[in-house]
C-alpha cells in the first residue's frame, strides 16, 4: 500500500496538469464536451412505461432494456 501511495505521489509531482486559460479554451472546450459515440444512448426510443417498451418489443421481435435504479442519478438523496 506504501508503495502505491509512493508511485502516485511521484506521478502527481512529476506530471503537469495545464491551467484552463484563454489560450487553451478551445481544447478544453473540446476535451469535456461529450463525444457523438458517447451520446448515442439519445437515439434509443425511450418509453415512459415499461408496458409501452414490452407492447413495441413484441410486435417487432426485439429485446427491451429496462434501466432501474433507486434514488437519483447523481447521488443527490
Amino acid at each position: 500500500m506504501i508503495l502505491y501511495t509512493l508511485v502516485g505521489l511521484v506521478f502527481a509531482v512529476t506530471l503537469q496538469v495545464p491551467e484552463p486559460s484563454a489560450e487553451n479554451f478551445a481544447q478544453w472546450r473540446d476535451h469535456i464536451r461529450p463525444k457523438a459515440s458517447e451520446l448515442a444512448f439519445e437515439d434509443c426510443s425511450w418509453k415512459p412505461t415499461f408496458w409501452e417498451a414490452v407492447v413495441e418489443g413484441q410486435a417487432r421481435a426485439k429485446p427491451i432494456l429496462l434501466w432501474a435504479m433507486n434514488g437519483h442519478p447523481m447521488a443527490c438523496t
